[in-house]
């Protein structure tokens, strides 16, 4: 697809969502149960070498930080730290249910986690998954963003829900920026 600034036309090239590898990402989300519903604002750093998501409270102040390497998973807040053998683990102790964390690196780029059981999977006409259902998660996307880095565009989606049994989790990118590494 051309883009031209002057009369020089650029090519830019569309890349399929599973080259952005390295993310600076803002999102909402909101966790419901049948109890309660949480809800607040992360912000996502993916570099080569380290993962940190900041958990931010609907006031934008930092709630939890985590940080995860190759050799662990690390969450802290302002009067506790929690050190895990990876994310999905750390999740599970901290909050108390199973959600497959590391899966969420590829559901927010609208594909299945090269990990997990697929179980089902619908397209659109372009070849987007709009339905995804995986290790019992059923997620449906809505809407999407374009990242432009260099020549480079990638298309992901904007809205994500994703539902096994009683809860209930719902995401909205709201800014991407391809990182280079």
């Amino acid at each position: 697809m051309p883009w031209s600034s002057s009369d020089d036309a650029e090519v830019l090239t569309f890349l399929p969502a599973d080259q952005l590898t390295y993310w600076d990402l803002t999102a909402k989300f909101a966790v419901s149960t049948k109890d309660s519903t949480e809800s607040g604002s992360i912000r996502w750093m993916l570099k080569s070498i380290e993962e940190r998501l900041d958990i931010l409270a609907p006031t934008g102040s930092v709630l939890a930080q985590v940080t995860v390497t190759d050799s662990e998973a690390r969450l802290k807040t302002d009067d506790r730290e929690t050190v895990a053998e990876n994310a999905d683990i750390l999740f599970r102790e901290v909050i108390g249910t199973s959600f497959p964390v590391s899966a969420l690196r590829f559901w927010i780029r609208g594909l299945d986690a090269p990990n997990l059981p697929l179980e089902a999977v619908e397209k659109d006409g372009d070849g987007r998954i709009t339905e995804l259902t995986q290790d019992g998660w059923r997620l449906t996307y809505n809407g999407s963003i374009a990242i432009e880095s260099g020549s480079h565009r990638f298309e992901v989606p904007r809205r994500l829900t994703a539902t096994r049994g009683e809860i209930e989790i719902r995401w909205a990118s709201t800014e991407w920026q391809a990182l280079n590494q």
